[in-house]
């Protein structure tokens, strides 16, 4: 009798889950330098696994990756940009240049905040649009309640609110792997990568299902951070699969931020 409890729970469990999917450092990351091809590759093998799969995705722009070595705005790297909107997903501020709160003074990065608007202000100014969300680089938020409540009075000054993370995860250290594999042509081991990829995040997924059930008493509709790099591009369509065998259901940030848990108050501080 009690097995069948604990199944009928788990199973109503699954059968609620949900996911908003994010992904950051838009328009593309890599730990190897790229030429606009390779951009271009990534976004649409990107786009497509996110149509194939219907999840809707917010995508953070760090706006300097838009930029060449003169320091001149791209076209063709903006047009990457687009493509997400085309697409109807919607576009975040990850700043200009991925800068880290916990090395420079407040006012360096809220200038790098607003020197990372340019672009994607324009581009959804277009569409009626107006960037609305806002996520820390590294996910370091501030350290002390000053720099907490005069960065939150800044942000909603211009208009942002800050996307949180319930699974958070380390893709970009096996993306890393995987560039320097695809690199050098051995396919063998890219392959190898992207499967320990997948079994890495099925446990992460699991890891933070425990945490919220643990903190929160149950699961709240979670949040996903990945990166828009060549290793995502080429396995979102089976990470999304996974995820829907463990009963998720894609849903957009802004529907996820209606559960309550996120109006939960958030009294940390520190490294």
């Amino acid at each position: 009798m009690l097995l069948v409890m604990a199944l009928l729970v788990q199973s109503a469990v699954t059968a609620q889950r949900t996911v908003a999917v994010t992904f950051d450092d838009l328009p593309v990351a890599s730990a190897l330098p790229l030429n606009d091809a390779d951009r271009e590759t990534t976004t649409a093998r990107l786009l497509t696994a996110l149509n194939n799969r219907r999840v809707p995705v917010i995508g953070f722009v760090n706006e300097s990756k838009l930029v060449d070595e003169s320091g001149s705005v791209v076209p063709r790297r903006v047009e990457l940009l687009q493509r997400w909107l085309a697409d109807g997903h919607e576009l975040g501020n990850h700043t200009w240049s991925h800068i880290d709160l916990h090395k420079v003074p407040l006012a360096a990065y809220e200038a790098d905040i607003l020197r990372g608007e340019v672009t994607t202000k324009q581009l959804l100014a277009r569409r009626g649009q107006v960037p609305r969300y806002f996520r820390h680089p590294y996910l370091h938020t501030p350290k002390t309640p000053a720099i907490r409540d005069s960065l939150a009075a800044f942000l909603a000054q211009h208009g942002y609110r800050i996307a949180p993370v319930t699974i958070d995860n380390s893709d970009w250290v096996f993306a890393a792997a995987y560039d320097r594999a695809r690199a050098r042509g051995d396919d063998t081991l890219a392959s190898r990568v992207r499967e320990e990829y997948l079994g890495y995040m099925l446990e992460v997924i699991r890891f933070y299902e425990d945490q919220a059930r643990t903190i929160l008493g149950r699961e709240p509709a979670q949040v996903l951070l990945v990166h828009a790099n060549r290793l995502n591009a080429d396995s979102f369509d089976r990470l999304a699969e996974m995820m829907a065998g463990r009963g998720y259901r894609f849903i957009t940030l802004d529907q996820a931020l209606e559960d309550p848990a996120y109006r939960s108050k958030d009294a940390y501080f520190g490294d």
